[in-house]
């Protein structure tokens, strides 16, 4: 009888001290599946003590939006990073989120890549070598304060939405998209070398697009972007690699507080292009002297509006931008995909080389068409100062139903032709449907004098039987179906 009791009792004893085991084995698992989240909390100090802002020291992120769970490793390729609050302070006020973003000291592990960033507070970022996110980008601040494009001492969280001080040539690179969102302001800043070493050329390249979002169409704010602020000290070519461009919302004041030399390049860049449909101002401070060059190469369409400084209240930057100087549009290079252009300014060098480019703008200095010569979209006569028609295999001209009611059409306007070329050998008039028109291209004027490029729409039977012919194929087409 007692060996029966005391065999209930050691079996009593083993069911608490397992399920006590579990009970404690089963927390010591949930903390650490909570510690390793991919979800990290940046929670860096408010001094300026390196270790209180260094990205790679794993103090100063948390698994969860209390900040009460530590994660026990750093930032990896599957980490998304939160800036959900500002660990500086402006005051005695959070103000800002900074980070010190590292990779060249020994003292705490480098983080190279990440697979996203999201803020929704004021962010800072310190970069002294190249950082990658495969995933996305998305800041959302709305700030009460307009851009300003100097003085150190107004540079609070409310004037640099988005700060980036790089140190690096190829300082970021972001996957997939980079979005910028806002009710009101949003002012993103970059500061293109912070000592004498750093270089002098910058690339920011976004693989999916670039896109810059405006809640509340009717209500008060914009973006501004900077790309070179106030207190750069080296960087005099700023390039941003993207998949697209877009803005919606509103227009887009693109400026530079310092002389710089801006090229927009729209590439596939190891993704799919995203297309974008963009509008805005590029312009700067009375005495700096900026310029912007934009190449189209990638596979798919982009559209580009860009308006005058002085004609900028008419399009929700109130008289914020009276005064500014327009930056120079440089050149215009296509060579593959579309790129729709309406530009108030003046453009240097346009050149198709390839793809499909519809041009408007006032004045162009020289028109380039050579090597595959690509698609023209007819969008105006554009002037030029000059006309270069070297080696083009082929360039299709396209014309809309509204641009046909012309007997003749003026395809160029220009002051000096530098090659001769046989206008019908090269051109072909195409309607947007695709069906060729026939009609004839008329080269007016000879090399190293003004003249016009003329297309003569053929009659109207002739034209009426070709949309016919179109529309009767159009229609076996859809009883196929």
């Amino acid at each position: 009888m007692k060996s029966a009791t005391n065999l209930k009792y050691t079996l009593r004893q083993f069911y608490y001290y397992a399920n006590t085991l579990f009970f404690y084995g089963m927390c010591a698992t949930g903390v650490n599946a909570l510690a390793e989240s991919t979800d990290y909390y940046w929670r860096g100090g408010s001094t300026w003590d390196d270790k209180l802002l260094r990205v790679g020291n794993v103090a100063n992120w948390k698994a969860d939006a209390k900040g009460n769970i530590p994660h026990s490793t750093v930032p990896s390729e599957t980490s998304d990073l939160i800036f959900d609050v500002a660990n500086m302070k402006i005051n005695g006020n959070p103000d800002y989120a900074r980070v010190n973003w590292y990779v060249a000291y020994t003292s705490y592990p480098s983080i190279k890549t990440v697979n996203s960033v999201t803020a929704y507070v004021p962010l800072e970022i310190h970069i002294t070598s190249s950082i990658s996110l495969l995933g996305d980008w998305h800041s959302t601040v709305s700030s009460d304060s307009k851009y300003t494009p100097s003085s150190s001492s107004s540079d609070i969280g409310a004037k640099k939405s988005m700060r980036l001080v790089a140190d690096t040539a190829n300082f970021l690179t972001v996957g997939g998209d980079m979005t910028l969102e806002t009710d009101k302001y949003f002012n993103s800043k970059f500061r293109l070398g912070s000592s004498s070493t750093a270089p002098s050329a910058y690339t920011l390249a976004v693989k999916g697009s670039l896109n810059f979002v405006k809640n509340g169409a009717d209500t008060v704010g914009y973006h501004t972007f900077d790309m070179s602020a106030y207190d750069t000290t080296t960087g005099t070519s700023f390039s941003m690699d993207l998949g697209g461009l877009s803005s919606s919302g509103g227009g887009v004041y693109m400026t530079s507080a310092k002389d710089l030399s801006v090229n927009i390049n729209f590439i596939s860049n190891g993704g799919v292009f995203k297309d974008g449909d963009f509008e805005g101002v590029f312009a700067t401070e009375s005495g700096v002297s900026s310029n912007l060059s934009i190449n189209m190469s990638g596979d798919g369409s982009q559209s580009m509006t860009i308006y005058k400084a002085s004609n900028a209240s008419l399009y929700g930057f109130g008289n914020d931008l009276d005064g500014k100087t327009d930056m120079a549009i440089n050149s215009v290079e296509v060579s593959n995909g579309e790129l729709v252009l309406d530009s108030e300014l003046s453009v240097g060098d346009v050149r198709l080389l390839g793809g499909a480019l519809k041009l408007s703008a006032p004045k162009v200095g020289t028109i380039f068409i050579d090597g595959d010569g690509g698609k023209l979209i007819y969008g105006g006569a554009i002037v030029a100062g000059e006309l270069s028609v070297y080696d083009a295999s082929s360039v299709d001209v396209v014309f809309s139903a509204g641009d046909l009611k012309n007997m003749e059409i003026t395809i160029f306007e220009f002051d000096n032709l530098t090659d001769e070329f046989n206008a019908n050998s090269v051109f072909s008039a195409y309607g947007e449907s695709g069906e060729e028109l026939g009609g004839e291209f008329s080269l007016i004027g000879e090399v190293g004098g003004p003249g016009s490029l003329i297309y003569t729409v053929p009659e109207a039977a002739e034209l009426a039987s070709i949309f016919g012919l179109v529309a009767l194929l159009f229609a076996v087409s859809r009883r196929r179906k």
